[in-house]
């Protein structure tokens, strides 16, 4: 039985579920789990993985592709997969750096992703292989759901992340100013973003400030737009001009220009988009967007076609995900052409 894991957030499962099916109407799917639902492609596995790796649906956060079947307890289950495994690895280049990455939903046994991590890091090692946890370049994939097991193999960037179920972590450092910064560090290694050292950035909505630390910690220089106050531990700070004022009544020099627009605010999605339609002239061209878009209980792809169609014919649509960080939004990347 060949098919693809995916994975989503709980609250958005059913509406990757229909992304997924607007695009492949013909492929049943089926919910292995709270956020988990099996694409069944038979023998069309490789094209159809190809094609959710090239256009990512907005709502998936991770894929794997598999072969599932049966098993009867958990002694059956780690020796099917080693046995499996054995095989697969003589694709793999000698000396790479393998992770194994293992869930479980709806079963009564209690086995753990460490014990099965165990027993493929022996043979991982025995076989010349680097056993890790990050920065993998191929995953070992195993998704068991009741009495079934859904396995496979393949090299990290083929699975839309690198971290388990899209689940990346970041480590909170006692000097942030709010939790806020790690939607923009998500987007910048899911995106593969490139900041232009020495650039400037425009940030709106900026307070208490997450974002504009994060950007000047990258080396570039920032104006943060806000009503509220920025936390006291940036007021000073070299490279940062602060306006306390509302975006809505922000008016800027034809000369002032900038390289990167980011806007993190929670207000209704298309007033969000015509305010950055309305500083387009001020983004220089091959200038970049990092945006969020608040669903607002609406729903999400009407409102997503909404936001995109209304987007100024000058930005580009490089990405649009619901990231790990994202809540009720998602995050757009833009690049003006």
């Amino acid at each position: 039985m060949q098919g693809i894991v995916v994975t989503a957030s709980e609250e958005f499962l059913s509406t990757a579920m229909e992304e997924v099916r607007r695009v492949f109407p013909h492929l049943r799917q089926e919910v292995l789990g709270p956020a988990v639902f099996w694409l069944l492609t038979g023998a069309d596995q490789e094209r159809v993985h190809n094609q959710l790796i090239a256009t990512p649906p907005i709502f998936v956060r991770h894929i794997h592709g598999a072969s599932g079947w049966s098993v009867s307890n958990e002694q059956e289950l780690f020796a099917s997969i080693v046995e499996r495994l054995e095989v697969d690895l003589d694709r793999v280049p000698k000396g790479a750096k393998v992770a194994i990455q293992a869930r479980a939903f709806s079963t009564e046994w209690q086995w753990q992703g460490k014990e099965l991590k165990a027993v493929c890091d022996r043979l991982l090692s025995q076989r010349g292989y680097e056993p890790v946890i990050k920065a993998p370049q191929w995953v070992i994939s195993v998704t068991q759901a009741k009495r079934q097991v859904y396995y496979g193999l393949d090299r990290a960037q083929r699975n839309l992340s690198d971290w388990t179920g899209g689940m990346i972590h970041f480590r909170k450092d006692e000097g942030d100013i709010s939790r806020a910064k790690f939607k923009l560090l998500e987007a910048i290694i899911r995106f593969g973003i490139i900041l232009p050292r020495g650039g400037r950035a425009l940030d709106l909505g900026a307070a208490p400030g997450g974002w504009t630390q994060e950007l000047l910690a990258r080396g570039l220089e920032v104006v943060a737009v806000d009503t509220g106050r920025l936390d006291s531990r940036l007021i000073g700070t070299p490279g940062l001009k602060f306006l306390q004022t509302n975006v809505k009544h922000l008016r800027l020099s034809p000369k002032d220009m900038f390289d990167l627009i980011t806007c993190d605010m929670s207000w209704d999605p298309l007033f969000t988009t015509r305010l950055v339609n309305g500083l387009v002239d001020n983004l220089k061209v091959g200038g970049q967007v990092i945006m969020t878009v608040k669903l607002m209980g609406r729903k999400p792809l009407p409102t997503i076609e909404r936001v995109l169609g209304s987007l100024d014919k000058s930005l580009q649509l490089r990405h649009a995900q619901h990231l790990w960080h994202n809540r009720q939004e998602i995050t757009l990347h833009l690049c003006k052409c």
